[in-house]
C-alpha cells in the first residue's frame, strides 16, 4: 500500500447511517460528485469530519410541496444531514427555520 503524500489529507468516512429522508434524496445522485463534494467540505471544514457548523439550509424533499432543514456534512457516506423532524410546506417556513438552527448553533 502506497501511503498519502505529505499534507495531503485523506477524508474519512462516519459510520452513522443514513435516515429514510437522506437515503430518498441521495439515492440518485452520483456518488463521485457527491464524493468530490465531500472533500471540499472536509477542506472547509479544517480537515474535519461531520456536520458543518452553521451550514444548516432548506432542502426541497418532495418536488414542489415539502422542505426540510438540511445540514452540510464533511463526509462521503452523508453529505447532507436531513432533519425528518424539521418538514414545512414552504421553502420560506424551511429557511427561517435553518436560519434559527443557524443562530442556536452561533449562541452555543
Amino acid at each position: 500500500m502506497v501511503p498519502n503524500p505529505a499534507g495531503k489529507h485523506v477524508i474519512p468516512t462516519r459510520v452513522e447511517e443514513l435516515n429514510k429522508l437522506e437515503s430518498k434524496i441521495l439515492k440518485d445522485l452520483d456518488p463521485d460528485k457527491l464524493s468530490d463534494l465531500s472533500e471540499v467540505l472536509y477542506a472547509f471544514n479544517n480537515y474535519k469530519v461531520g456536520p458543518m457548523d452553521g451550514f444548516y439550509m432548506a432542502v426541497e424533499v418532495v418536488s414542489g410541496t415539502k422542505w426540510c432543514v438540511g445540514q452540510l456534512c464533511a463526509d462521503r457516506a452523508k453529505p447532507l444531514k436531513l432533519f425528518e423532524d424539521q418538514l414545512f410546506d414552504t421553502p420560506e417556513a424551511a429557511q427561517k427555520a435553518a436560519g434559527k438552527m443557524k443562530d442556536e448553533a452561533e449562541q452555543n
